[in-house]
């Protein structure tokens, strides 16, 4: 049969767990009234299961750790499938239907789109989806800053076909904008040359 235990030691055992006896010890299994430091909380475990780890102490305490514990699973969940759809978290995760400011890595904007949406499938940036209206002036500056000079107005969305000229070789092609945001190059004769030599960018600014 295992020895006596000494009412000290169990004591010990117990401010070893975050308790404080608010009786004498009253054997090994029996409940023991007790307080935990960190919280005030009263609770009654039995010595045994404090000393095997059976108890955590206090078990409100133990829940809300626990609970803590699938939150920071979820957040770190969330902030993964956020930057697998290529968005980076500029906030803290505020759960899964409330908008969250995130930085798009393809443009670089700053968007709020919903993880309940992304999971779904759905896009995140409105501005690459071509949902967002463009302004005639900023879609032929940005046009011209990759060095392709407009031959015809804007079509009104960035996926749409715009006919456009090389200004570096003349060559004239129809890229849409929203490939050019994307990093593409607006002429694929220059690619070519450039040693980069594209299918995709072929077939786009043509």
């Amino acid at each position: 049969m295992p020895g006596r235990i000494d009412a000290g030691e169990a004591v010990a055992v117990m401010r070893a767990a975050g308790l404080e006896p608010l009786e004498p010890y009253p054997g090994a299994n029996v409940a023991w009234n007790s307080r935990c430091v960190k919280n005030a909380h009263q609770v009654a475990p039995t010595f045994t299961s404090v000393r095997v780890g059976a108890s955590g102490g206090c078990r409100h305490c133990g829940r809300l750790a626990a609970g803590e514990r699938r939150r920071a699973a979820g957040r770190e969940q969330a902030e993964a499938d956020m930057r697998a759809a290529g968005f980076e978290p500029l906030e803290p995760y505020p759960g899964s239907r409330v908008r969250w400011s995130c930085r798009h890595i393809v443009c670089g904007r700053t968007v709020h789109p919903r993880l309940f949406g992304i999971r779904a499938g759905k896009g995140g940036c409105r501005a690459c989806a071509g949902r967002v209206p463009v302004d005639r002036e900023t879609a032929e500056a940005e046009m011209r800053v990759i060095g392709m000079e407009p031959l015809e107005p804007f079509p009104g969305r960035v996926r749409d076909r715009w006919r456009c000229r090389c200004v570096t070789c003349g060559h004239i092609g129809t890229p849409t904008l929203n490939n050019i945001r994307r990093g593409q190059g607006g002429c694929y004769t220059c690619a070519r040359g450039a040693g980069r030599p594209s299918a995709r960018t072929d077939e786009l600014a043509r």
